[in-house]
């Protein structure tokens, strides 16, 4: 039912009941009366209440939608030139993408492909990675190496990230380091980095742009103005990034 269509039939309901009321003399109607004739009313009608649930959440939803506009726009710099956060595609492009994921997060391993195929279509495109371990431990482990790696050998980094991203299984320390040692990184130099402050500093960062964000799952994508949550089509990603352009 269209809004119009709504507004009519409680417009019809009003002018029935001003009517009945008119006639019934309004200041002597007792209020169960009142009550009975609009629970009449929803009962043959429960259209209408159907309706205005779904408007309601639609309301709740732009609020939100808003609200996390509003957040973005005092939130670029965070986003897109945090010193802590591993950087893909062209360092120096103009139009940045800021993807939030989990090495665990099988639908951030089904879009790793279009993330690597929009880094070779935009040459000009800057890819922000924001790590960000969720779904269990040894995610949370994954991310504290490869932001290690990040540290101690930033130029693997990228070969890394798209390795764990790659892999069947990260489910124990013992994964993550053979796929470490595929991609040929010194176990020892990645170790010694692991301690290092930057590393909780970019988790606990990401931690908190995700909540001002209302991001509550992995992959989610920022470019500009706009907050891609899921696991877009490539398409549909081009195109906010042509919207930068």
């Amino acid at each position: 039912m269209s809004m119009s269509r709504i507004l009519l039939s409680v417009t019809a309901f009003l002018s029935a009941f001003v009517f009945t009321a008119c006639t019934a003399n309004a200041a002597d109607m007792p209020r169960e009366e009142i009550e009975q004739i609009v629970q009449e009313y929803i009962l043959e009608n429960p259209e209408i209440i159907r309706e205005a649930i779904y408007l309601l959440q639609q309301q709740a939803e732009n609020e939100k939608a808003q609200q996390a506009a509003e957040a973005l726009s005092g939130l670029q710099d965070s986003l897109n030139n945090n010193v802590l956060d591993p950087v893909g595609g062209n360092p120096d492009g103009s139009i940045t993408l800021v993807e939030f994921f989990d090495y665990n997060c099988g639908y951030c391993k089904r879009v790793n492909s279009v993330v690597k195929a929009l880094i070779k279509e935009n040459p000009n495109l800057k890819v922000v990675y924001k790590e960000w371990p969720i779904l269990s431990e040894a995610s949370s482990y994954a991310a504290r190496v490869a932001l290690a790696v990040n540290i101690a050998a930033p130029e693997q980094y990228e070969e890394l990230h798209r390795a764990f991203l790659s892999a069947s299984s990260l489910r124990s320390e013992g994964d993550i380091w053979k796929v470490v040692a595929k991609v040929g990184i010194d176990r020892s130099l990645v170790e010694s980095a692991m301690s290092a402050p930057e590393i909780d500093q970019h988790l606990e960062e990401t931690a908190m742009l995700a909540r001002q964000l209302d991001i509550t799952g992995t992959p989610a994508f920022v470019v500009g103005d706009q907050i891609l949550k899921g696991a877009y089509p490539q398409e549909q990603i081009q195109r906010a990034i042509d919207s930068q352009s």
